[in-house]
């Protein structure tokens, strides 16, 4: 287990059934903005998702509030997080979650309409070695950016995280700022032939990567 999974698998059960569920109001805008791009992919048909840093699950239950028509497997390696979201969706077969290492994803077979990176590409220690790996399962990839690579460098910092538990207290965790040029070099050796950006009011952004 490296330092960034023990990081994330630190959490105290109450801490993880309620992580991010209270963020502030640009996140809203920027999900609410996500399910917009994904009806407009859809085309009308049910999606096949595959959410990478999944957390707890809160990107699929906003989903089912918002009535999109979708199918959902979500990966992330804190499994107190994952269990979190097995408990909020028990019983619902459209809806499943596996423990893996989002950036070499070796655990997940099958193929998806898209793959989901939701505020989660900032705080990876390997962005392109998570998106090789999704390429390899889904038609097309969204990020939902809350760093969105619009700097002249590329930075990254080393950050604390409440986990709610007294023994372990803050953890340490990545955040990356990507650079214009560090993102076009990972986007040229996916092979992205477009990318589809849409703009919150607030610094939020919502990305698509096609490929065809």
């Amino acid at each position: 287990m490296n330092i960034l999974e023990e990081s994330w698998s630190s959490f105290s059960a109450d801490i993880a059934s309620r992580y991010l569920k209270t963020f502030g109001a640009p996140s809203l805008e920027s999900k609410a903005l996500l399910v917009d791009v994904l009806r407009d992919l859809s085309g009308g048909r049910s999606l096949k998702l595959i959410e990478l840093g999944c957390g707890n699950g809160q990107l699929a239950e906003y989903f089912r509030a918002q009535a999109l028509d979708f199918s959902y497997l979500g990966v992330d390696f804190s499994e107190p997080l994952l269990n979190a979201g097995r408990q909020m969706f028990a019983g619902d077969p459209a809806i499943s979650f596996i423990h893996d290492d989002v950036q070499s994803l070796g655990l997940i077979n099958g193929r998806f309409d898209i793959a989901i990176y939701s505020h989660v590409i900032e705080m990876l220690s390997s962005p392109e070695a998570s998106l090789q790996s999704s390429r390899r399962l889904a038609d097309k990839i969204v990020i939902r950016f809350f760093e969105p690579p619009e700097a002249d460098l590329t930075t990254v910092e080393l950050r604390d995280l409440n986990t709610g538990k007294p023994e372990s207290g803050f953890v340490p965790y990545l955040r990356w700022t990507m650079g214009r040029d560090f993102y076009r070099l990972i986007l040229a050796k996916l092979g992205a032939k477009r990318v589809d950006i849409y703009r919150t009011q607030t610094k939020d952004q919502v990305h698509v990567l096609h490929f065809d």
